[in-house]
């Protein structure tokens, strides 16, 4: 299953499972499709507004004609003279036409058979999918079937174990949905997640310090609130990146077919659908207007500060794609000398964000800035000693990173055991040390136990997993520079990088 257009987005099960897709289109309240491909089984879950309006599947696990065998409404000979007897949809036309099916009986029927369908890739362990805004379910096909609650009991049946890998950081942030006094059913340790949450928004480190909860009880607790729609999720990989959420959003509908797609074929599920034409995109006017005023680079990008890797990637390709100073030569010279100036703006934007290291650098940039402009005082007269260690951590990781891409391994092992030192749960300084130690094979145990403790603290991170991936190489574990490469690739399923050498291995 590929992506066809700019708008789709494509993954695995192993890496997003559909539960957590289901989550996420309902958090973003998203409108479209949900194709899956699991071996020789294919589903179609589709939503409107967030919701899970209806699903279909090409596993015979329930169709109507059994049930209207099963009611005796019709016999095997008179049910075989019917056209397209084995097309459901077509078939709930004609019973209703003939008044042998009510209304509140189609309903019902439809219900259990999205359910059974919702269910069943639930399960998915393995397999493909593809989400896109340019296929939605048309008029009079919305099955009422509590999908949350599939959802949260989906979650609850996940040991505590499997519920917390599903978490990359301690700082993912979480903050209530829903008024805390209308929710009536959870159970007594999401309680316990759910009573910090009434006061603030709250991060995973600190909603397990107050709910005093043990081992992974608050990440499974979590992950059945955040599944069932009584919590907001924040600051963690989604497989939506959050660049593309308002073009999502925006994807306007046009009809293009009222009925069903005709000549459907046998291993292909019946795809009630209406397509919806292109985004409506930004318009150069209002993306000109945007760059001029922006007062840092994420509004250039016009994404959230807090957008991850990719979703910075997928807003410049977009918009460099769309304002290309080369579609514009034939503007007034005023409009061609603005779009020059926007475009290189993007391309600093870009340059400077594109990397974990000046990324870091400029949004330290930004904070001393803010606090200049509004007369705040320094880390050091505040009090602060733990701002003004971490700002001499990230300067010793500074002067160790440079020394490293220099090729001077034994210089930036100084600096960088310093800066990993001074602050030991940055995965970054970890991951970096790791990277300077594995230069001197004297230091090959302590560079892998420093590797994998960068990725024990952000295990979503390709560029850890690929430094990881490169010493295993280079001191020959083969099988297990492989078996990293395998799980990065679950995680990032597009990073060519990654796939090109576990290739090469292979």
């Amino acid at each position: 299953m590929t992506a066809k257009n700019d708008l789709d987005i494509s993954g695995t099960c192993l890496a997003f499972p559909f539960a957590e897709l289901a989550a996420e289109m309902a958090q973003g309240e998203l409108s479209g499709s949900i194709r899956l491909a699991n071996k020789d089984k294919k589903v179609i879950v589709y939503f409107s507004d967030g919701r899970l309006v209806f699903a279909v599947s090409n596993s015979r696990m329930t169709r109507l004609f059994d049930f209207v065998l099963q009611q005796k409404k019709l016999s095997k000979e008179q049910l075989v003279q019917l056209p397209n007897f084995s097309n459901d949809l077509q078939l709930a036309e004609q019973l209703l036409a003939d008044g042998l099916l009510t209304e509140a009986e189609k309903d019902m029927f439809f219900t259990a058979q999205v359910r059974a369908i919702v269910q069943d890739v639930l399960a998915w362990t393995e397999g493909e999918w593809t989400i896109t805004p340019l296929a939605r379910v048309r008029e009079g096909l919305h099955a009422d079937i509590d999908e949350r609650s599939l959802l949260k009991e989906y979650g609850r049946g996940l040991s505590p174990e499997t519920a917390a890998k599903r978490f990359r950081s301690f700082d993912e942030t979480f903050k209530l949905a829903v008024a805390l006094n209308s929710i009536r059913d959870c159970t007594a340790i999401e309680a316990q997640v759910l009573v910090p949450l009434a006061s603030a928004d709250q991060c995973v480190a600190d909603i397990a310090a107050h709910s005093n909860l043990e081992g992974n009880d608050v990440f499974s607790a979590l992950y059945s609130l955040w599944l069932a729609g009584l919590v907001i999720r924040s600051k963690w990989q989604s497989a939506i990146p959050a660049a593309k959420l308002p073009f999502l959003r925006a994807a306007k509908l046009e009809l293009k077919r009222e009925a069903i797609l005709p000549g459907i074929k046998p291993e292909e599920p019946e795809a009630p659908v209406e397509e919806a034409a292109p985004v409506e995109e930004l318009t150069l006017d209002a993306y000109l207007k945007r760059t001029e005023a922006a007062k840092n680079f994420y509004e250039v990008l016009g994404v959230d500060p807090k957008c991850d890797g990719p979703a910075l990637k997928d807003a410049y390709f977009s918009l460099a794609k769309l304002f290309h100073p080369d579609k514009f030569r034939k503007e007034a010279p005023e409009i061609t000398k603005r779009v020059h100036s926007a475009f290189a703006q993007l391309a600093s934007a870009h340059e400077t964000l594109r990397t974990p290291d000046s990324r870091e650098l400029y949004d330290f940039k930004i904070r001393k800035n803010l606090e200049a402009a509004n007369g705040a005082p320094s880390a050091a007269e505040n009090g602060q000693g733990g701002d003004q260690k971490r700002q001499q951590a990230w300067e010793e990781f500074e002067k160790g990173a440079a020394l490293l891409a220099k090729g001077d391994a034994a210089g930036a092992q100084v600096h960088l055991a310093r800066a990993a030192h001074a602050d030991p749960q940055n995965a970054k300084y970890r991951a970096y040390y790791g990277s300077a130690l594995s230069a001197d094979d004297k230091h090959r145990h302590k560079a892998e136990g420093e590797l994998q403790a960068a990725i024990k603290i952000d295990g979503s991170s390709a560029e850890y997993r690929m430094m990881l991936s490169h010493f295993f190489i280079k001191v020959k574990l083969l099988k297990r520079a492989e078996g990293e490469l395998t799980r990065l690739l679950a995680l990032h399923p597009n990073n060519r990088e990654a796939r090109d050498l576990l290739d090469s291995i292979k």
